[in-house]
């Protein structure tokens, strides 16, 4: 029986057939050993040597089988393998393929608008060139300055509305498009432009195509100043411009402590908008007057935004304070009045109020020391009128004064608000001289006149 060990069912049923045994599938594997055990046939050597060798022959055929599935399995990884880098490629040369059109797309973009661009370019100098060209005649009647200016002021208007109805350039792929093809603009829009190209001058009074300012017959409209809110001049003409510039350019402070000796300041009580007890430090030092924000807040004082940086001494790289705004008070001090004010945090000072030279330095203001007490008042009082006083005159605006005032001789001015403009300079051209010569000690002729 130990030559049946490890048989297979289908193994020992060949072998009874073979004995000439009838096999039913109905037969058991212990049945199929009776069987052939009681064969006539049976010999133990030849079927123990058989049984071997379809052992020997199932192992080889398992082992053939696994090294087909196992040849198999490495060809589908293969297979895979290859597809995955089949896919990679395809993807870099569809990648490579789509960055050179899109290059190839972008250089074309590129060249349509420079193309566009000087296109535009050439039309606008052509346009130009035909509106200076026509011009030539009228400006070579030219007769008189007046003439000259109202000429250059249509030219300038006529060049700067061409401009501004050309379309504006978004991006390096947008296209230039001529103002005549675009729908955006309408039939008058067009016909305005095309009496451009046609050298039609423009009105600057009543914005009109057909004729200048000077042949307008609607009233002309007043100049007003951005400046100072005045009429009758321009802001590039403005004298209180050049004024407000030179005083603001820059502001430093001296930062004064509790207990510092030596000071040139001393304290006092100021009126601010008739407002008594405010503490007030008169400070020759500070080029400008501070007054602490909760001072200002209490007053119920009305803040105009100034942000301007106000340096210490001797220091005008690092700012030592930023003004938070600016106000403007009536300041009185010995019953003196000024006006203007810069407004500082808290902390930026220990008293409420400090005067510096945008008050002290006014024309009506002066001031003395006598002993340790500082004296202020009108510069017309006669504590103070036969004082040498040492002062440095504004040689620009004296400058400006005197060219106004010999302007104002030579020229007819025909607008009222023009001419209030030129007496007020002459009077504060008269001003300075009297007080040049209160400074050369010539008391006997300012009496005079």
């Amino acid at each position: 029986m130990s030559i049946f060990a490890g048989a297979r069912k289908c193994d020992l049923k060949i072998l009874a057939e073979e004995l000439r045994e009838t096999v039913k599938d109905r037969h058991k594997l212990k049945d199929l050993k009776k069987m052939i055990l009681a064969s006539k046939e049976y010999d133990e050597e030849r079927a123990k040597k058989w049984l071997n060798t379809k052992r020997q022959e199932g192992i080889a055929e398992r082992r053939r089988q696994e090294e087909i599935e196992q040849r198999k399995q490495e060809y589908e990884e293969r297979k895979r393998k290859e597809e995955k880098e089949y896919e990679e490629r395809k993807r870099k040369v569809e990648y490579k393929e789509q960055k050179r059109k899109e290059e190839k797309e972008y250089e074309e973009r590129k060249r349509n608008a420079e193309y566009e661009e000087r296109k535009r370019k050439d039309e606008m100098e052509f346009d130009l060139q035909k509106i200076h060209l026509g011009a030539e005649d009228e400006w070579s009647k030219l007769n008189s300055p007046d003439d000259l200016v109202e000429k250059l002021d249509d030219y300038d208007t006529l060049r700067s509305t061409f401009r501004s109805k050309q379309p504006r350039k978004d991006g390096h792929h947008d296209k230039r498009i001529s103002f005549k093809d675009d729908p955006a603009i309408t039939t008058n829009e067009k016909k305005k432009l095309c009496d451009i190209t046609h050298n039609e001058p423009k009105c600057v009074n009543c914005s009109n195509f057909g004729h200048i300012a000077r042949n307008c017959s609607l009233p002309k409209s007043v100049l007003t100043c951005r400046e100072c809110n005045e009429t009758g001049h321009k802001a590039i003409n403005c004298v209180a411009k050049e004024i407000n510039h030179l005083s603001d350019e820059s502001l430093s402070v001296r930062r004064v402590g509790e207990n510092s000796k030596g000071s040139n300041s001393i304290l006092k009580k100021a009126k601010i908008n008739n407002c008594d007890n405010v503490q007030t430090l008169i400070d020759t030092g500070s080029s400008c007057c501070l007054l602490k924000i909760s001072v200002a807040q209490k007053l119920k004082l009305k803040l105009e935004r100034a942000v301007n940086k106000i340096y210490g001494f001797e220091n005008q790289k690092m700012p030592a304070l930023t003004s938070i705004g600016r106000i403007k008070v009536y300041i009185e001090v010995d019953n003196v009045e000024a006006e203007s004010i810069y407004v500082v945090p808290d902390d930026a000072q220990s008293v409420d109020c400090i005067i510096g030279r945008t008050w002290l330095d006014l024309p009506h203001i002066a001031y003395t020391k006598m002993g340790k007490r500082v004296h202020t008042g009108y510069r017309e009082d006669q504590l103070f009128r036969n004082f040498p006083i040492d002062e440095k005159v504004n040689r620009f605006c004296l400058k400006r004064l005197e060219t106004a005032q010999l302007e104002s001789g030579s020229l007819q001015i025909k607008d009222f608000s023009q001419q209030k403009m030129i007496d007020n300079l002459a009077n504060d051209l008269k001003m300075v001289k009297n007080e040049i010569k209160l400074l050369q000690g010539d008391i006997k002729d300012f009496k005079k006149e």
